[in-house]
């Protein structure tokens, strides 16, 4: 299989792995294409960077392999959540082919000669900057963190511990990812209000009524949206089909419906074909030309309708969509409720008295920063208050050593 086959396949292995820990990731899974595609489009071979994580070219490079084995493939179909979790689905790898298994090895021979040359800059670094020994422990640590994913005790093959290991990092580096995610947009919305109470309070009685009410509006009109169906049910599903597809609503069939939005004609829907399922749906709340609506919520918005129609639909928990999971789930009773779908501002993602926290952090940070800026400004008024009689001086001795030296001469 050439590389750019590898790169296209690659996100399945995330998804498979991950499916009982990461409900925001839904990775693309494989995609067969034609070996003159890589040269046609050489650009092609480039490393797609999906999740940020550093070996994430080798985790998708080795699961193409590992998908083009039809055993392997079933067997982790078939596992459960705990195995996945655990790694224990490695073990399988000892039942695959020998022409698998050779490519597998080139692959952790090719990561190893990256790993070490990264380390190899790194040394080189701390030599050249004269660091201090702390930094050689850092750099102790930094090489144990580069080298989890894989056993490096055995450079020469790819192992069950190397699958192992590959696994278990990955589920949970990707799990951090998520969390990371939820932490911020929640940090971003107690911002925004630290950030408006404090405006309030700089503002005297009446201008205060008039800053509350101008906001009472603005929150009235972005509540003011048409009712947002339940993502993934039968009224949602068939305004995708009659208004992005063109097709009469009247006709609407699930498995064209899903043929049609498989868009990479692999078999599954993955992570970019769910959510442009949602656009339609999120055009209605979200309108990035008022300023009513933010487009952060709109994005966080987008991240709980995918988990949700996942939750209900995939369930086998691999974070994606197979043909008959879709059609299974067109045949529910739930499919045929068209439930309004409640939006972020109906609920608060966080407390009063994380709020009551996070307010107090901010006010100490602005705070310390102000307090910098005094102490930046000073120094900048000493230094200029000192810097002209300095330059006199200066150019007072420049011109003695200039008379001293014509009198030599």
């Amino acid at each position: 299989m050439c590389k750019v086959d590898m790169l296209s396949s690659a996100d399945v292995f995330v998804l498979l792995i991950v499916g009982c820990l990461v409900n925001s990731i839904i990775c693309p899974p494989v995609t067969e294409k034609p070996a003159e595609a890589a040269e046609d489009h050489p650009d092609s071979n480039a490393e797609d960077v999906e999740y940020g994580l550093q070996y994430e070219k080798y985790l998708k490079e080795v699961v193409s392999v590992l998908e083009s084995d039809e055993t392997f493939r079933k067997k982790l179909e078939e596992s459960n959540e705990t195995d996945i979790k655990s790694g224990e689905i490695a073990k399988h790898l000892d039942f695959v082919g020998h022409g698998i298994r050779s490519k597998l090895d080139e692959l952790k021979r090719k990561e190893l000669d990256r790993l070490r040359s990264i380390m190899r800059l790194q040394s080189q670094f701390i030599s050249g900057h004269g660091l201090p020994n702390s930094e050689l422990l850092v750099q102790a640590l930094e090489k144990e963190r580069l080298l989890a994913h894989l056993d490096h005790s055995n450079p020469h093959s790819f192992e069950v511990s190397d699958l192992a290991k590959l696994i278990q990092r990955a589920s949970k580096d990707l799990e951090d990812i998520d969390k990371k995610r939820r932490s911020e947009f929640k940090k971003y919305e107690m911002e925004k209000e630290v950030t408006r109470l404090e405006q309030l309070d700089k503002l005297d009685e009446k201008e205060r009524a008039e800053a509350e009410k101008k906001f009472l509006e603005m929150e009235q009109k972005h509540g003011d949206h048409p009712k947002l169906h339940h993502p993934g049910n039968e009224a949602q599903l068939k305004e995708v089909w009659e208004e992005s597809d063109g097709l009469n609503k009247e006709e609407f069939d699930p498995r064209t419906f899903f043929y049609l939005h498989d868009t990479n004609s692999d078999g599954v829907l993955d992570q970019s074909e769910i959510e442009a399922l949602f656009q339609k749906e999120l055009d209605k709340a979200y309108n990035p030309y008022l300023p009513e609506d933010d487009m952060t919520e709109r994005y966080e918005e987008m991240n709980r309708m995918r988990e949700h129609v996942m939750n209900e639909v995939d369930k086998n928990r691999d974070k994606m969509v197979s043909l008959d999971e879709f059609l299974e789930s067109t045949k529910k009773e739930e499919f045929k409720k068209d439930e309004e779908w409640q939006t972020l501002d109906k609920e608060k993602v966080y407390s009063d008295s994380e709020l009551e926290e996070f307010r107090k952090q901010y006010e100490q940070h602005v705070k310390q920063r102000e307090i910098k800026e005094i102490i930046r400004d000073r120094v900048y008024n000493v230094e200029n208050q000192y810097e002209k009689p300095v330059k006199v001086m200066e150019q007072q001795q420049n011109n003695i050593n200039a008379n001293d030296h014509h009198q030599r001469v």
